[in-house]
């Protein structure tokens, strides 16, 4: 490889661990600190200018939560989608407002009844309803109380990001407590069919796999 070339692969290099940086939401200054690099030898990594070793790439891919491969192409990664977090509080306000209305009124309160029950105004009450203010936790937590709901009543579990994030969350454990041989199993792309047979299966009743078996049986004796 010519001074050329390895200008080349330097810049690509260092292309990919901006763009893994960004995907993992990280700082030049966090990376740099990671490593025991100043800032400045961190952007230079970053423009190619300075060449990190093997076992830094290794710390970094790590931190950043990329696989080693990442930086043998030259393909970034799929930018991650964030959010809009402002319209999503301003939504979730509005909707455990409108779950603590319903709540009250399947309770058979009304407003001056509950705002009595938790030591608040019945404007106030009307205000948290309405989704116009916010409601401190543990001020809802009382309200749930009051109302002999528990606090998940409010919770976003069946649908929109917090649903898709504790969703992700939940598989990703699931994985992590897998036995060590079924993780290198499944993570194979090789297994993708045994796995695909294996959700069909898991959809079928009893007298379909019955039938199944004795076909394998009768293929195998």
């Amino acid at each position: 490889m010519n001074d050329e070339q390895k200008s080349t692969r330097a810049k690509i290099l260092g292309v990919l661990i901006q763009d893994a940086r960004l995907h993992a939401g990280r700082s030049v200054e966090d990376c740099a600190r990671v490593l025991g690099f100043t800032p400045e030898e961190f952007t230079a990594t970053e423009r190619g200018q300075k060449v990190i070793s093997l076992p830094e790439l290794e710390v970094l891919a790590l931190y950043l939560g990329v696989p080693m491969a990442h930086f043998w192409g030259s393909h970034t990664l799929t930018e991650t989608p964030q959010p809009d977090f402002s319209n999503i509080l301003v939504l979730r306000r509005k909707i455990v407002g409108g779950l603590l209305r319903q709540a009250r009124i399947e309770a058979g309160l009304s407003v001056q009844e509950l705002a009595e029950k938790v030591e608040l105004s019945p404007q106030k009450i009307e205000s948290f309803e309405l989704g116009t203010e916010e409601i401190p936790f543990l001020q809802l937590e009382e309200l749930a109380q009051a109302l002999g709901v528990s606090i998940t009543y409010f919770l976003d579990e069946e649908r929109g990001p917090l649903a898709r994030h504790e969703a992700e969350k939940k598989m990703q454990q699931y994985f992590d407590e897998l036995p060590q041989d079924v993780k290198e199993f499944v993570a194979r792309p090789t297994n993708i069919r045994y796995l695909q047979t294996a959700m069909r299966l898991s959809k079928m009743d009893a007298e379909a796999l019955r039938s199944i078996a004795a076909g394998i049986l009768e293929i195998t004796y």
